[in-house]
């Protein structure tokens, strides 16, 4: 069945007679073979062993193979992922530990084995070449091979500690659970001579390196086998969110990643008007105080004993920068100090704990106060009337507009720069802040005053809606803010008496004629109302 098979000659070229009416003569090539034939694929399997490197004898395999682990990598499943491994240090718990095997892979393969015969002429005396060519070669198909490893990494590392260390023997007895030898062992005196130089061998050559190590390191206790680094799929959280901040060693922005998701537990404890006051903060908070500084929490603790309310903004204005920022990243200081109320006349201010300003009647300073701006209400719906046309002066005025006013106000020296520390205070004169949200204590305007420490305009009871104050009294007051706060915001100068008299004297004229506090309140409110539409009528918010 064995065939040689031996390369064809190529075609021979007639080029000596160019007559194209010569007659083709007899050719001088052997007739081609019609057909080699077929021949029956032997039925005997192989497995291969791709060692990575020059193989002068192949039984040597075994030195850092043992044979019992390449039978377990071929006889496995052929869909179990198996791996073999070459140890160069040996099999014993040492080499264990200092040294990591060179790991083969085995992979399914469509290869054939073949042998290969050479079967070579000598050459005749006289002659520099044999007679009748090379010889003859001969290729016979043994069997197939469909599993092979093969070894694609290199090892880790190579390490072999020195055996006459403490660390060493110390390792050895946690390897055998020594008893005797862990209760013995103690550190021996710390030596600073690091390295030591080498000897020469017993051949009398020279170590490669001059120098040893005396650190007694030991190996890693494991070592990866993956091949390539693990994709993780790595996805930002939907809660984290690009936020700018300022970089002071830089000089300039930079980009960072904010995780807004509040932890469960955080949050500000939030009560109604008529809950009781807690006393303290949550357990996961007060298990969390010890962690924060001590410096920024005190402070917190004394601006609250100063004043037992605030508004968020107004008690982070007290703070430098870098503290502002510490306790606005760490949502722990807050809840560890105030709670907050969800709706009434104290509603989103921090309140320390125990306070309960809805029974102190001093508290009615600390209300809160605020007036809404550019207010965008749904068109023909149910609830509210036809929207009214909108002014095309106003829509085409940016969102920030009286940013932008106020840095060039700056720039051109027309007004002081914008204070962070005053921007929770209202005079009447001077702006720092695009939002009319005060706390009554807060607004120090001389038109204002008056009416807030006014005990005439005081109950007796706090109300849900209008707190300590009465609510003809309170909605005066949000009347005047309102008025002062929007001419000084679009006109950049304190606002005229022309502008709010009409509202105080009307107040008064009712007030002295002894009308009901209702209809007062109602009063105010149809001129507050009819305020604001003679200001888009004008085209302008202001009065």
């Amino acid at each position: 069945m064995d065939e040689d098979i031996v390369p064809a000659s190529p075609p021979a070229v007639d080029t000596g007679n160019s007559d194209s009416n010569a007659a083709a003569g007899p050719s001088t090539l052997p007739p081609p073979k019609a057909s080699w034939g077929e021949k029956p694929l032997p039925r005997a399997t192989y497995r291969s062993i791709e060692y990575p490197g020059p193989v002068a004898y192949p039984d040597l395999i075994h030195t850092v193979i043992r044979p019992l682990d390449i039978e377990e990598c071929f006889n496995a499943n052929i869909a179990d992922a198996r791996q073999l491994e070459m140890r160069y240090r040996g099999a014993g718990p040492e080499a264990e530990r200092s040294a990591v095997p060179v790991r083969g892979t085995r992979v399914a393969s469509q290869k054939m084995l073949v042998k290969l015969t050479k079967r070579r002429k000598k050459a005749l005396p006289g002659q520099t070449q044999p007679p009748g060519g090379e010889g003859v070669f001969t290729v016979d198909v043994i069997g197939s091979i469909p599993q092979t490893v093969r070894f694609r990494s290199m090892a880790d590392y190579q390490f072999t500690p020195a055996k006459d260390t403490g660390i060493a023997e110390l390792t050895q007895a946690l390897d055998e659970l020594d008893y005797h030898t862990i209760l013995s062992y103690k550190f021996p005196q710390l030596n600073e001579d690091f390295i030591a130089p080498t000897t020469p061998d017993e051949d009398g050559e020279a170590p490669p390196f001059p120098f040893r190590s005396l650190l007694e390191l030991q190996p890693t206790p494991v070592a990866s086998n993956r091949h390539l680094p693990t994709n993780f799929t790595y996805r930002n959280s939907s809660h984290a969110v690009v936020e700018r901040i300022w970089d002071d060693e830089l000089g300039a922005y930079k980009d960072r990643l904010v995780n807004k998701s509040r932890k469960s537990g955080w949050a500000m404890v939030t009560i109604g008007s008529s809950h009781p006051v807690p006393t303290q903060p949550e357990e996961g908070i007060r298990q969390h105080i010890p962690k924060l500084d001590k410096r920024i929490f005190s402070r917190l603790q004394e601006l609250l004993n100063e004043r037992p309310v605030w508004m968020r903004y107004s008690l982070l204005a007290q703070f430098s920068d870098a503290d502002r920022y510490e306790i606005e990243s760490n949502k722990m200081y807050l809840p560890a100090v105030a709670f907050t109320y969800g709706a009434g006349p104290f509603w989103k201010t921090l309140v320390r704990w125990g306070y309960d300003p809805c029974s102190d009647p001093a508290a009615h300073k600390y209300q809160r106060v605020y007036i809404y701006l550019d207010v965008k209400r749904g068109r023909n719906n149910v609830l509210n009337a036809p929207a009214e046309e909108v002014d095309e002066e106003e829509a085409k005025r940016p969102s920030f507009w009286w940013e932008t006013e106020q840095e060039r106000r700056i720039a051109e020296g027309l007004r002081p720069p914008m204070d962070k520390a005053k921007s929770y205070l209202f005079d009447g004169e001077i702006l720092h802040r695009n939002k009319p949200d005060y706390q009554l204590i807060d607004i120090t305007d001389p038109v204002i005053l008056p009416f807030i420490y006014d005990p005439m305009g005081l109950h007796d009871t706090c109300d849900p809606h209008s707190g300590w104050y009465r609510r003809s009294s309170f909605e005066l007051i949000k009347m005047l803010l309102r008025v002062r706060y929007m001419y000084l915001r679009d006109t950049n100068e304190p606002a005229p008496e022309s502008s709010y008299r009409d509202v105080i004297d009307a107040f008064e004229n009712a007030v002295e004629e002894g009308q009901d506090p209702e209809a007062i309140e109602g009063l105010m409110r149809r001129m507050g109302a009819l305020r604001r539409q003679r200001d888009r009528e004008r085209g302008t918010e202001a009065p």
